[in-house]
């Protein structure tokens, strides 16, 4: 008997615990008896069941009014609205010298509570009927707290969610000291529900030399911009209940239903560099995956990971318009936006330039949300496992060093290169374009020394790609391209014209164009003889047609195609790019103008798989021009869409993106100090 009471003491000290976290429960609850406690226990199959007369206060209305016909129905021997009292009250404290015992019966499948004197003992066994009324009571009780805990946290969510809404509003202080460039009195178009197309935006304060945070500051005194313009890197930065990717998601679904309503698609401002697209894309989809723990405050998932269905993310996946706040801006000009923020020229120009960059701003907001601009199909491609495998056979890590001309370090008498585990972004989103080589070496390097404003880092890549070619190699890179293959559609591709693999070395870059813009200069066309190259007219590199507009290219390769003009080829089936440098080397890889350095830790051959995983729609801005970039139309509904050729690929191709969204990939690509060490990488 001893070691059962020790247990039910346990069990009842417990039960205090939980009632004190999570409020008064009557199905939880003792009196204190001198030394001991006494409880009246009822059981069904075996479960026992403590009562208390704190029912009487709090619990017994409730199921008298929304639960007590259910229990009359469970129990129809039994008048509940009298009984239920009478069995729920707690018995009395015992007399001096009395004391309490308890005997569980489990033959019977119920409890007996008895309390003995030297002399007497007294028990009182509920009846089945009075154990049926318990139960259904409890399990009312029970549904009753559920939608009571419901209300509380649907409340406190919304005392959140207001709270993070109070601070996107304001105006941060560093934007009210500095003088914005648009003017004091800066506004943007005025917006019209049900006329004009609904539009979020994301938008990188820092970019375009702060020309970002002005806007910001804009949209903040004007009502129909201020709670749908946001700060990007504090959206990712915030994803906690309440947080802003919470506010974020509830204004995306806003604009859904308001976009759907005028049988439209909305629209996202992509405000920043060219990268800030795959962070945008990144963002919408962290704001649309399900999470079955909040499933009850709107996360519920539809069947496929999002809280939108199929048909849903098909027809009212935002379009994305690209703000060109950036260096390169080969996105925003590919697109028609421009290749300068809107009011670049005039901000900083003579007296009445602040006026004529607020119109330049407030003609780029207009088009936007007009009607009348055209939308169009985006082929989106992505960095793959081989097919058939989960995870990717390669880790990637970024070059570190002394700022300025040279980063390398003398290590062991050699000027070697130094790597550092890398931050975010994971290469996943390949939206533009994707090389290795050199230009990739010579972003790695600018990203150490990146400038404020774009025409200084314009400067900066000029300075790094002068020093790399007069320059020794490095210890960790290969001469050229030796020791990279590459293969499109199961085709060798690379290096050209060579029946075992080797020839590399002779050139200095081979990668794929996505839009027919790279680095603002360079733009591609089908590979043609060299008269041809003068005299006709070539296909471009488009941007919805489903394939790679492959290309490589030597340093003698300006002179013979001529000019800034790529020749590439049309592949299709996605590429596979193959390094075998061996144990200490790697190769600089760059998509979307981010750098990272590949390496295998065993110092193995490895593989990048990139290939189509994804159909967006985009914006076409007033500036859009089909002499560079072809008919924008490519004959089919603007949709979004996962690519593939089979439902397997597609549904691979959405895993991967979600593992990306819930940061699983980090693991999988991400160096550490070990693997750079397994490696023979110098390491920070």
């Amino acid at each position: 008997l001893k070691p059962f009471c020790l247990i039910l003491s346990c069990v009842s000290a417990t039960a205090q615990l939980v009632a004190s976290l999570h409020g008064p429960s009557p199905w939880n609850h003792s009196k204190s008896m001198g030394n001991s406690n006494a409880s009246a226990w009822g059981c069904c199959a075996g479960k026992p069941l403590e009562m208390t007369s704190e029912l009487h206060t709090f619990a017994f209305p409730v199921i008298e009014h929304e639960g007590l016909e259910g229990c009359r129905e469970e129990a129809p021997g039994l008048d509940a609205k009298t009984a239920l009292p009478t069995l729920l009250e707690a018995p009395q404290p015992p007399q001096e010298g009395l004391k309490a015992s308890f005997h569980l019966d489990d033959a019977e499948g119920s409890t007996d509570s008895t309390c003995e004197n030297d002399d007497h003992m007294c028990e009182r066994q509920y009846t089945h009927q009075e154990e049926q009324l318990l139960h259904a009571a409890k399990r009312r009780w029970t549904l009753t707290q559920h939608e009571v805990e419901k209300v509380r946290r649907a409340s406190e969510l919304e005392a959140l969610l207001e709270t993070t809404r109070a601070a996107i509003t304001e105006v941060p202080a560093r934007m009210v000291i500095s003088a914005n460039r648009y003017g004091s009195d800066a506004k943007l178009p005025r917006f019209e529900f049900g006329r004009h197309v609904p539009i979020l935006a994301l938008i990188n304060p820092f970019s375009g030399g702060m020309a970002g945070s002005d806007i910001l500051a804009i949209a903040r005194g004007c009502p129909s911009y201020s709670r749908r313009f946001f700060n990007i890197i504090d959206v990712v930065k915030d994803q906690r209940r309440g947080g802003l990717l919470d506010v974020f998601r509830i204004e995306l679904c806003k604009v859904k239903d308001e976009a759907r309503a005028m049988a439209t698609r909305p629209r996202l401002i992509s405000a920043g560099g060219d990268g800030t697209a795959s962070f945008s894309l990144f963002i919408l989809f962290a704001a649309l995956r399900a999470d079955s723990a909040r499933a009850d405050e709107g996360l519920k998932d539809t069947g496929n990971g999002f809280i939108w269905t199929d048909a849903e993310m098909a027809e009212s996946f935002p379009a994305l318009a690209q703000m060109p706040l950036g260096s390169a801006n080969d996105f925003g000009r590919t697109l028609g936006w421009g290749q300068k923020y809107p009011g670049d020229a005039e901000a900083r120009g003579a007296f009445g330039s602040r006026s004529k960059a607020q119109a330049d701003l407030e003609r780029w907001i207009a088009a936007v949300i007009s009607q009348d601009t055209r939308t169009a199909n985006f082929d989106l491609f992505g960095i793959m496992p081989e097919n058939g495998k989960e995870a990717c056979d390669f880790k990637v890590c970024e070059l570190t060093g002394p700022r300025g001309r040279n980063p390398k370090v003398s290590v062991n008498g050699k000027q070697q290169l130094i790597m550092k585990e890398p931050g975010t972004p994971v290469p996943l989103f390949v939206c533009l374009y994707f090389s290795a080589g050199f230009a990739a070496y010579m972003t790695a390097r600018f990203q150490m020394n990146r400038r404020r404003g774009p025409l200084r880092n314009k400067l900066e890549y000029a300075r790094q790609a002068a020093a790399i070619t007069m320059e020794s190699i490095p210890p960790q890179l290969n001469v050229g391209l030796e020791g990279v293959q590459l293969s499109c559609g199961g085709e060798p591709y690379f290096p050209p014209r060579s029946s075992d693999g080797t020839g590399g070395y002779k050139y200095r870059e081979v990668g794929f164009l996505n839009i027919n813009w790279q680095g603002g200069m360079a733009n591609g066309r089908e590979r043609a003889p060299a008269c041809g190259r003068l005299c006709s007219s070539r296909e471009p590199a488009k941007f919805n047609d489903g394939q790679m507009d492959m290309y490589r290219l030597k340093f003698a390769s300006a002179i013979k195609n001529p000019g800034l003009t790529i020749q590439t080829d049309k592949k299709d089936g996605g590429l596979t790019l193959t390094y075998s440098g061996g144990h200490g080397k790697g190769i600089f890889f760059q998509w979307d103008g981010e750098a990272r350095f590949a390496f295998s830790p065993s110092g193995d051959a490895f593989h990048m798989h990139i290939r189509k995983i994804l159909n967006i729609p985009v914006v076409l801005g007033p500036g859009y021009d089909a002499r560079v970039t072809g008919d924008a139309d490519n004959g089919q509904e603007v949709r979004f869409g996962f690519a593939g050729e089979t439902p397997e690929q597609r549904v691979a191709h959405q895993k991967r993106v979600m593992r990306g969204v819930l940061g699983e990939l980090n693991a999988e690509l991400l160096a550490t100090s070990s693997d750079m060490t397994a490696a023979g990488l110098p390491c920070q």
